[in-house]
Formats: C-alpha cells, structure tokens, sequence
C-alpha cells in the first residue's frame, strides 16, 4: 500500500510540469503611454478639453458687456446649460475612447498570449517574481494592427 501511493506520488509529479499554467505579465501603463491609438485619443481629448475652456473664457468676455441683471441672469442660466452639455458629450467620447483602447489591448494581449502558449496573463504590478513579460510583443501588435496598410 506505501509503494503505491510513493509510486502515485512519483507519478503526479513527473506529470506536473505538464500541467503547469504559463504565466505572463504585461506593464499596463506602459502599453497605454506607448499605444499609438491611446496617444492620439489622448491628444483629441486634450484639444476638447481646451476647446471647452475656451468656451468658458468667451462666454466670460460676453458676460462682462452685459448691463442688466437680468440680462446676466438669463446669460448665466444659457451659459450654464450649454456648457453642461458640452461637459457631457466630452465625457461621453473620453468613456467611448477609453472602451475602444482597452477592448483593443484586451485582444492584442489575448493573441499574444494564445500564440506565446501562456494561459493567464496579469498585470505586472502584481507580479513579484517570475512570469514572462509580453509587454513588447503585445504593443507590437498593438501598433502594428494600428498602422495604415501599406500599397
């Protein structure tokens, strides 16, 4: 009965490393910082959010040639909704923007990962030891999926 379970033991683990899981890690941070697509929607993000400070600033120039109280008022109130809307719609494409990045870094680590025979991929900052780190590859692809096809 002893040998039995020493030769089952020997077994499982000789078979062990069979079953053993790959583990990758990728620097998220480092993936957005470097993703062609994410520089550019943040850019565009940028340009919106001056463009409504600005917005503010000549509706604060208009404001101050107005004489009545009423006149302000009804200003402030035009102001005010309007600006909220435009607060909105910022927001909106920031949330759309950062959807379409991550979706698109989702599946570049997912082929990455698929092709790299590695079955669980995590973020690096929790990672403290070992791993294979797929960072590069995956920005890889990331830019070059990103990349206008060439004649």
């Amino acid at each position: 009965m002893r040998n039995k379970f020493f030769a089952l033991l020997f077994v499982f683990l000789m078979a062990a490393p069979a079953f053993a899981e790959a583990v990758g890690m990728v620097n998220y941070r480092q993936l957005v910082a470097n993703y062609a697509k994410a520089k550019t929607a943040m850019s565009e993000l940028e340009d919106k959010t001056n463009e409504l400070q600005r917005y503010l600033l000549d509706k604060e120039k208009e404001f101050k040639k107005l004489d009545s109280a009423v006149q302000k008022k009804n200003f402030e109130d035009q102001t005010a909704k309007a600006f909220a809307q435009k607060q909105d719609a910022l927001e909106k494409y920031r949330e759309k923007k950062e959807a379409e990045i991550d979706a698109a870094i989702d599946a570049a680590i997912k082929q990455v990962a698929q092709e790299s025979n590695i079955t669980t991929v995590l973020d690096s900052r929790v990672v403290f030891f070992g791993g294979i780190d797929i960072t590069d590859k995956v920005l890889k692809k990331l830019n070059f999926t990103a990349a206008p096809a060439s004649k």
